[in-house]
């Protein structure tokens, strides 16, 4: 197998989010990291054993240049988390963190604010594309060509960050998606983040994935590494 052909076979077009560094505005449909700004009309604030989540982000999918497959029918994701700890592996969506998917705009309002006493300094973000997310070395689907084996991690970049699609930035090996999900499939990450003041234990990442078995579609699995 030829490099071309090994590139064509892994690699992977991603969005990855810009953190701050820009103007923000005053958009309430804007991607944020610390920020959850809409709901349904029906929707409250989710909390875990009487306190508040804290709102992790809020992600405008009809502002990237293209969507992720799997994303492809969504147009807002918001996500929650507890509060006092990070969630257990075994943990389903609702309990110790939320994540809400939304197929339109139309349905969402504004959310009413609530006081988590968060440590975190929301940050606006924008999109980019990522023209070429590569797996690592654990995660690669096909045998890697011997030829390619050396300074593989060099050759082929994986691109961390907050990043929707692509390959997921590992640390610890491939990511364990816990028992109850439907065998689900890596959809985004978001990774620690100084500058909004937020960390996954010791700079780790949080990974999302989705089910597409059944019509499984709507259901949601979370995992995490750090160092």
């Amino acid at each position: 197998m030829t490099k071309k052909q090994f590139v064509e076979a892994v690699a992977r077009k991603a969005i990855g989010m810009q953190v701050g560094g820009f103007r923000p505005n005053d958009d309430p449909k804007a991607s944020w990291i610390g920020k959850v700004l809409l709901a349904r009309r029906n929707e409250d604030w989710p909390y875990v054993n009487g306190k508040p989540m804290i709102p992790l982000c809020q992600i405008n999918l009809d502002e990237f240049p293209f969507k992720p497959d799997l994303l492809s029918d969504l147009a807002l994701i918001s996500v929650f988390i507890d509060a006092d700890e990070i969630p257990g592996q075994d943990d389903a969506n609702g309990t110790s963190w939320c994540l809400r998917a939304y197929k339109t705009m139309d349905e969402l309002e504004l959310l009413p604010p609530v006081r988590t006493g968060s440590s975190m300094k929301p940050m606006q973000m924008i999109p980019r594309i990522i023209e070429q997310d590569f797996p690592h070395r654990d995660d690669c689907p096909i045998d890697i060509p011997a030829k390619l084996d050396d300074d593989y991690e060099e050759r082929f970049l994986n691109a961390e960050g907050v990043k929707f699609g692509g390959w997921p930035t590992l640390i610890q090996g491939e990511v364990s998606w816990p028992d109850y999900a439907s065998d689900p499939t890596f959809a985004f990450q978001i990774d620690s983040v100084e500058k909004a003041r937020w960390q996954w234990g010791d700079n780790g990442v949080g990974y999302f994935g989705r089910s597409v078995t059944d019509g499984g579609q709507d259901k949601w699995a979370f995992s995490w590494q750090c160092y």
